[in-house]
């Protein structure tokens, strides 16, 4: 019987009426007959895209079980470095053995709950294998989706929908967030109740992650706010467990009992300044081999292709590129490293050296895509988080921000550089209300941004539409920029309120939670009670670093803000101590050109100052103006008041000439952008007339 005729023959009609509603069968018979067809032709076309869909499938072309997938490396699992050791050569193919991480077991308990899962960390800290390990002993006879891209997310999710124990496996989860990605609903509707045995488990680079959280709202927002509010819901319903790069003195230990596999046994011996996973999946021997191809001779052109790629990602596209786009990018960085004098090998060599793996291991550039279509590219994550790489050249953000999500990039734009960022919203290619209210008060037109978003949050309020999040959004940016006004009063009581209400609705270890805390904190801090909000930053500092990690860009900034304050209460040497360390850790985690670093260099050289080596505090101010001038433009606030502290240290240092030269080049330059009567013009030309009265005899 057909499914329109079992659906018929399941109702029940009392005899008068059978006459009478005849005709009403009838026509009841041929809408649920073209229903019937119109789901079955979807099933059908959804099991037949199915194995393009996913990137593994079984024999049948369906969801392979757990238990069955013996390689996992199409899951996003780095493959190894093969063995040096011919003898070993059993080794060659395969994975190294797992070596037991402490992520293991809360890993394990989440997912024996349910749920979302999401695994953070490092690039190349052993995310996806820890994940894929714990699935296997969790839930071995579940079938694992794992959607080749966000575009077939939905399809694959209701493939699943008759399944009652899946894993839908989400690698790199940022690349399944956005339009058409990963929603809230689509979450509840996996996991809800009755289905407890359903659960998604992705992971995500610290850095991607910290671009949802409610930090990043304060300063700029990501293309549609909407959606961004989708996506950092998303993630604030999931179970986050962060996993370290460098492992632990008890992950060492359990790592020698494998020492019979050379590979570890090779990692054991450089451990101390890699993590185990990523010298196992060769990154630094792509990091070298990427270094050494600009050598004269060499396969420059195939470096300036992986650059072109390593700075899509940084610039903020997670998405595969195109080889069009990079080989249109790759000529900037080809030409910034000698041109036609590296005696660039030919293009199709270049892409060749580029896509070969390493030792067996990984490539520098990873092909992406269905067979029968163009392959697009992506740089290794591993070579994205390297410290010592150039600041992204602004003739790729101008390009990207031409090219590709707009406001995507520009979001990236604001952290490196902020003068491309404020092209974007000049030009119009971006109109985002949180993003043009970052702008001006980047300039510290406060007022105008809290107009801005006012004016913005009526109209919402006019509507009654709801909301919430949208909202709460919109008054926390609001509170934000009233402290930053000196609205001291005004910011707390927001902030209050917020606090009441977040604490309502989200779990205890959102970050949301402590992005509120931090700033309630700052409010103690700049009212000027000092041990109150060390007191409260302090607390805020050990939850970033169990939820977030170490080297995460908010835990950092908790931790420039703490030395600061224990500064500014009498130790600056303890001050200047801790600065050092941040420093270090943001190169390494943020990067040079992160303006973060560069904010605490800045930090750095007033303690230097303030501990005596004013020599010291010149010498880094005239070190970090040009990198200020270059990330956020030469007439930026922040840029001014570097170089009138560099004047200052100057005058202090003896070089009084080249003080009164600095103090008049700012002042002219404030005089023009604020007016004569501007507060600070006013507090600086009195500050350079008192310096030369002091100096007159110079």
């Amino acid at each position: 019987m057909s499914l329109a005729g079992a659906l018929l023959a399941s109702q029940w009609l009392q005899a008068g009426w059978a006459a009478p509603v005849g005709g009403a069968i009838g026509a009841l018979f041929a809408v649920i007959a073209g229903w019937a067809k119109q789901w079955l032709d979807r099933q059908w076309d959804l099991r037949r895209e199915l194995p393009r869909n996913i990137v593994l499938h079984n024999l049948a072309g369906g969801f392979p079980r757990v238990r069955d997938i013996t390689d996992p490396v199409a899951l996003g699992v780095h493959r190894a470095v093969n063995s040096a050791d011919t003898m070993h050569g059993s080794y060659t193919d395969e994975l190294p053995p797992y070596v037991p991480r402490e992520i293991d077991s809360p890993l394990r308990e989440a997912i024996r709950q349910g749920g979302l899962i999401v695994v953070v960390g490092e690039s190349a800290a052993g995310k996806s294998r820890a994940a894929f390990e714990s699935v296997r002993t969790q839930a071995a006879d579940h079938v694992l989706a794992a959607p080749s891209s966000r575009e077939v997310l939905s399809d694959v999710v209701t493939s699943l929908s008759d399944t009652p124990r899946a894993v839908l496996w989400l690698d790199d989860l940022e690349r399944f967030l956005g339009p058409g990605g990963l929603t809230p609903a689509m979450v509840t509707g996996l996991t809800k109740s009755g289905r407890k045995e359903v659960l998604l488990l992705g992971t995500m680079r610290i850095a991607e992650y910290e671009r949802f959280t409610s930090r990043a709202a304060t300063t700029a927002a990501d293309p549609d706010h909407l959606v961004w509010r989708e996506s950092r819901e998303v993630l604030r319903a999931a179970r986050i467990v962060p996993l370290n790069r460098l492992w632990s003195p008890t992950e060492l230990a359990e790592a020698e009992r494998f020492g019979d596999d050379p590979r570890i046994a090779r990692a054991l011996n450089q451990a101390g300044a890699f993590g185990i996973a990523e010298i196992l999946t060769a990154g630094p021997v792509l990091v070298r081999d990427w270094y050494a191809a600009w050598t004269t001779g060499t396969h420059p052109r195939g470096a300036a292709l992986v650059a072109a790629a390593v700075d899509c990602r940084r610039a903020g596209l997670d998405k595969p590129i195109s080889g069009e786009l990079l080989e249109d990018l790759h000529t900037h960085y080809l030409d910034a490293h000698g041109g036609h004098a590296l005696r660039p090998e030919p293009m199709e060599a270049a892409w060749a050296w580029a896509l070969q793996p390493v030792h067996g291991a990984s490539s520098l550039l990873i092909p992406s895509g269905p067979t029968g279509q163009e392959p697009h590219f992506l740089a290794f994550d591993y070579l994205i988080d390297q410290p010592a790489l150039e600041p992204v050249p602004t003739e790729t953000w101008n390009r990207l921000l031409a090219h590709a999500d707009a406001s995507r990039v520009a979001l990236a734009a604001y952290w490196r550089v902020r003068t491309a960022f404020h092209a974007a919203i000049d030009s119009g290619a971006v109109d985002n209300v949180f993003m043009r209210a970052s702008a001006l008060a980047d300039h510290r037109s406060y007022d105008e941004a809290i107009r801005l978003l006012t004016e913005t949050l009526e109209e919402l309020d006019g509507q009654r539409l709801p909301h919430n999040e949208w909202r709460a959004s919109l008054r926390h940016n609001i509170a934000f920029y009233q402290l930053r006004a000196g609205r001291i009063d005004h910011a707390e009581a927001a902030f209050q309120e917020l606090l009441a209400d977040a604490e309502l609705v989200d779990p205890p270890d959102a970050e949301g939670l402590n992005v509120i805390r931090h700033n309630l904190a700052s409010c103690a801090r700049q009212r000027g009670d000092l041990p109150g909000a060390l007191a409260q930053f302090q607390r805020v500092l050990s939850d970033r670093q169990r939820n977030l990690g170490p080297h995460a860009m908010n835990t950092l900034a908790t931790r420039s803000t703490i030395a600061d304050i224990i500064g500014k209460m009498g130790d600056p040497a303890q001050a200047l101590r801790l600065t050092r360390q941040v420093l270090a850790d943001e190169q390494r985690a943020l990067g040079e050109d992160h303006t973060n670093t560069l904010q605490t260099r800045h930090s750095l050289a007033n303690w230097l100052a303030e501990t005596g080596d004013l020599a010291g505090a010149v010498e880094e101010l005239l070190a970090l103006v040009p990198a200020l001038a270059r990330a956020l433009g030469p007439e930026h606030p922040t840029v001014l008041d570097a170089r009138w502290d560099l004047g200052r240290y100057q005058g202090r240092h003896g070089s009084s000439a080249a003080a009164i030269r600095q103090f008049q080049e700012v002042l002219t330059v404030w005089h023009r952008l604020r007016g004569e009567h501007d507060p600070q013009v006013v507090r600086a030309r009195r500050e350079l007339e008192d310096f030369r009265t002091r100096h007159s005899h110079q």
